[in-house]
């Protein structure tokens, strides 16, 4: 009796801790704009965080201070489900991502920026997020979501992860393939395109607010899912990636 209580008050307090945490309205994790314009951004995180990485910066999140030496960064931490984080500063080539890191069992979650509403960051291995955004799409009455990571790379040693926690169920090396353990996946497909590794999933809802990363060379990339909430402006956009991404191809 006394292990069956405790199991019912572990997954109530899971479910209470993954429903808790709500997007901003309007937020989608990109920010653009002219080079050298003032920016003003705010964002939420499902959790408490450690630090932050952006280029080669790494800096402790420490008395609710986040700066860096290319912007200004404040946070606020709501409860053990969310942080509010506020950022500003001004438009410039050498700000592209801004990674916010948490414990081994919990999603980064990124932000990019494009100055002059352009991505030139074409190293070999990186992430070209031209073609996933939004990072958060609002997906309420849709029946799933299709996402796209796109790796500048032909043979990427790339990984996939899901939920708040963060659980891996995609490896290229070492090889793993743990999709069907995962129902809420619905179809897992990679290609090549044109010195690019191409991977598009899509899947159907599982939380109030689902999280998927791809993972390649210390480069962080998650969707949000917020199946509560709507936006067709996100919804055309994602499907405006995708577009992209096939037409790059040819198809």
């Amino acid at each position: 009796m006394l292990l069956k209580q405790v199991i019912f008050f572990l997954v109530v307090y899971i479910a209470t801790s993954i429903s808790a945490y709500k997007t901003l309205p309007g937020d989608i994790r990109v920010v653009k704009g002219k080079v050298n314009t003032a920016f003003n951004y705010q964002t939420s995180l499902p959790g408490k965080y450690l630090y932050l990485t952006s280029g080669i910066q790494n800096l402790t999140l420490q008395n609710g201070q986040c700066s860096t030496p290319l912007f200004t960064c404040i946070y606020s931490e709501v409860d053990s489900t969310q942080t509010d984080v506020k950022m500003s500063g001004h438009m410039t080539y050498g700000l592209k991502w801004v990674t916010f890191m948490g414990g081994p069992n919990q999603v980064p979650i990124s932000i990019v920026f494009f100055t002059d509403d352009i991505w030139d960051d074409l190293a070999s291995g990186s992430i070209q997020p031209q073609y996933s955004i939004p990072l958060i799409v609002r997906a309420k009455g849709l029946t799933s979501v299709t996402l796209t990571c796109s790796i500048f790379a032909t043979n990427p040693k790339y990984n996939l992860y899901t939920g708040v926690n963060n659980v891996l169920y995609y490896s290229v090396k070492p090889v793993k393939d743990e999709t069907k353990n995962h129902t809420q996946i619905l179809n897992l497909e990679m290609r090549n395109i044109i010195m690019h590794k191409v991977i598009t999933l899509t899947v159907k809802r599982k939380d109030d607010v689902d999280f998927y990363s791809c993972n390649v060379n210390g480069y962080w990339l998650t969707h949000t899912i917020d199946w509560t909430q709507s936006g067709v402006a996100e919804v055309k956009a994602t499907l405006i990636s995708l577009i992209a991404v096939l037409l790059y191809a040819g198809v």
